[in-house]
């Protein structure tokens, strides 16, 4: 068996890693309710996913100050209040404005938001397609919801895995909303809204057309599987379109990895004997670091071929001595898994007691359930 690859991080990285959670986001060290949080993804033609909608701008309903312009490679990066409520649009020539779900921003940034947005003509046949009544403007003279139910294998894939991919839905789901709505039209095989289809395809999409304005909870059911519900704040002339890889979004099971640590401790002394993780998912990565003033180290990252490693081990041959208040922490983060994140924190003249947390797949910030 191979010893797995280690990075050392010097000691400018390795502060930067303390302020990195273990799954690649905000760590513990950070501060606790930053002011700002950013949204991130691709904005890109509905019927073209190659499309990328360059130059068009991003915008908030609620915050009319707030604004990006997409970049020539169809990214962009908003920056948006923490513990706000937030509608994000598009507006981009040819393209018909889409917003998105109403987001509840909670101390972490929102990565792979993204604007599926259909050109012009092809909403135009969207809408004669349904019988949507428009406005002068061309606009729904009342609102529309939009939405797909899209499978956890795609939930932390950046944009070119997500289209390389391929189909992303989940077939055999319904949808319901909170207050009621009539029940919603759910596309076929060949992408087409089709009233004979009695629950979601392979391609995972489903419309309400005719939406009265108010503020509604979406929800999905399956036999087997557990989705996200999503917000839609409606108005007039509105489409929100809750797309992929947010929206109905298939629930992540918990990650497998078991975690394990022992501890010798004399007086003020804390030193780490033993630490291993095992049961890891293929493709684990498990990130393990010290947080606080003179860590014996900063950050590893480890890769293990197989499902368990010696984190003890590569950690060196020397002691791993701990001071009182600072903290251990081993995250592990698995493709189409929950992350999750165990902690120590050292105190004197005691053996420190592990505190495990997750990560829901496709977010950042670890919490005591997911």
């Amino acid at each position: 068996m191979h010893a797995p690859a280690v990075r050392r991080l010097a000691p400018a990285a390795a502060l930067a890693g303390a302020v990195l959670a273990a799954s690649g986001g905000l760590a513990s060290v950070a501060a606790a309710h930053p002011r700002t949080v950013h949204l991130r993804g691709t904005a890109y033609e509905f019927n073209s996913v190659h499309t990328l909608l360059a130059g068009a701008t991003i915008r908030v309903a609620e915050l009319p100050g707030r604004r990006a312009t997409v970049g020539s490679d169809g990214t962009y990066d908003l920056v948006v209040p923490d513990h706000a409520r937030v509608t994000p649009y598009i507006e981009a020539a040819g393209h018909h404005t889409i917003h998105l779900q109403t987001f509840t921003t909670a101390g972490e940034d929102l990565a792979n938001v993204n604007f599926q947005t259909p050109s012009d003509g092809i909403y135009q046949a969207l809408a004669a397609l349904l019988h949507v009544r428009l406005d002068s403007a061309g606009n729904p003279a009342e609102c529309a919801i939009v939405s797909t139910f899209n499978t956890k294998n795609v939930r932390d894939l950046d944009y070119a895995g997500f289209i390389a991919y391929g189909a992303h839905g989940v077939a055999g789901a319904t949808a319901s909303a909170t207050p009621a709505l009539p029940k919603p039209i759910y596309f076929n095989e060949l992408v087409i809204p089709d009233p004979a289809q009695a629950r979601s395809s392979k391609d995972g999409g489903v419309i309400w057309t005719e939406v009265p304005a108010g503020v509604y909870t979406i929800r999905a059911q399956h036999p087997t599987t557990r989705f996200a519900s999503f917000v839609a704040s409606c108005r007039p002339g509105r489409i929100v379109n809750a797309n992929p890889p947010w929206g109905l979004h298939e629930l992540a099971p918990a990650n497998p990895a078991r975690i394990s640590a022992a501890w010798s401790v004399r007086r003020r002394r804390t030193a780490l004997r033993a630490l291993s993780a095992r049961n890891l998912a293929p493709k684990s990565v498990v990130r393990v670091r010290c947080a606080g003033w003179r860590c014996p180290f900063g950050t590893l990252t480890l890769r293990p071929s197989g499902d368990t490693v010696d984190l003890r081990a590569a950690l060196g041959d020397g002691d791993v001595r701990l001071r009182p208040w600072q903290t251990l922490e081993v995250a592990v983060s698995s493709h189409a898994y929950d992350g999750t994140v165990t902690r120590w924190r050292i105190r004197a003249g005691r053996a420190p007691t592990a505190k495990r947390l997750c990560v829901p797949l496709g977010n950042t910030k670890p919490r005591r359930r997911c």
